[in-house]
């Protein structure tokens, strides 16, 4: 049987450029999956904001006077609870 250089070469670039392609294509999944996971996270807070909101609405006055707030002031108490999360 013959040694031919030529195919080593060959086999040389064609795993070189699978690997590169495949580096390629794992990235573009990283990179989907991370825009996934931040819309997920944002979806999640606003959720939750929003069932905090909720939750300090349905609370009497006599409620809200015992933890320190007024009606008016739901939209920031909310936010700074959320924000020290």
């Amino acid at each position: 049987m013959a040694f031919n250089s030529d195919m080593i070469g060959s086999d040389t670039r064609h795993a070189a450029a699978a690997s590169t392609s495949l580096s390629k294509m794992a990235h573009g999944f990283v990179s989907i999956l991370a825009r996934i996971g931040v819309k997920a996270h944002s979806a999640l807070k606003s959720l939750q904001m929003a069932r905090m909101l909720s939750t300090l609405a349905n609370m009497s006055d006599h409620q809200l006077a015992q933890i320190g707030i007024q009606r008016s002031d739901i939209p920031k108490y909310a936010e700074t609870l959320m924000a020290e999360e």
